[in-house]
């Protein structure tokens, strides 16, 4: 389970599956989960990580496309 303080990053098998293993900027990225109270990460699927999404809010990740470092 992952908490808030955490340093994240997305799998490798994500990044594999969704073309961006061998290019892009999201391998490279490392987040640290924030705590956030919002619906998605009630559920417990989600966290919020400490970059700015599209729309100005926390950027949300589902947790099976990351993992602890």
């Amino acid at each position: 389970m992952m908490k808030p303080g955490d340093a994240v990053r997305l799998t490798g098998e994500f990044l594999r599956n969704t073309g961006q293993a061998a290019r892009g900027e999201e391998g490279r990225k490392r987040w640290t989960v924030v705590a956030c109270n919002c619906g998605l990460c009630k559920l417990g699927g989600f966290v919020a990580v400490d970059e700015t999404s599209f729309t100005g809010g926390r950027r949300h990740v589902s947790m099976s496309n990351l993992e602890v470092v």
